[in-house]
């Protein structure tokens, strides 16, 4: 596992309860440059006793605390992914899924300049409160 003390730090930033399973996951998605399914954590944690309702709720909670987010698949499945890169730092506060159209892995990228982003605050009634883009197309692997 990565720095444990790191890790502990990071779930504490995040008002987060300190415990094995969180650790676990925590590592697990810090190692990942993909999001990863429910199904693709479970089986990368092989260490610890970890049931599927304990890890729904760990994800559940990195999501509500904003240490990570998620993404549903075209046949909707949710992917997990940290908002922080594997040093600990902030980087997908704003950010687009690509999709590779062959394996479909899901890779979070930056949001470039030039990508215009829809303005509601313009349009009176409209509050936004998370957004997603989505590209489609051929990851690295499958080029």
């Amino acid at each position: 596992m990565l720095s444990q003390k790191r890790h502990k730090n990071i779930l504490h930033q995040y008002g987060l309860k300190v415990t094995s399973a969180r650790l676990r996951v925590l590592d697990t998605l810090m190692r990942s440059n993909i999001a990863l399914s429910h199904a693709d954590i479970l089986s990368k944690i092989r260490d610890i006793q970890l049931d599927k309702v304990t890890l729904y709720r760990t994800l559940d909670a990195f999501v509500k605390s904003g240490l990570a987010h998620k993404v549903a698949t075209e046949d909707r499945n949710w992917l997990y992914a940290l908002d922080l890169s594997e040093h600990g730092d902030t980087v997908h506060r704003n950010h687009t899924h690509f999709i590779c159209d062959y394996c479909d892995r899901v890779y979070c990228l930056p949001v470039s300049p030039q990508v215009g982003i829809p303005d509601s605050s313009s349009v009176e009634g409209f509050e936004v409160r998370s957004h997603e883009f989505r590209l489609h197309g051929t990851c690295p692997q499958c080029h």
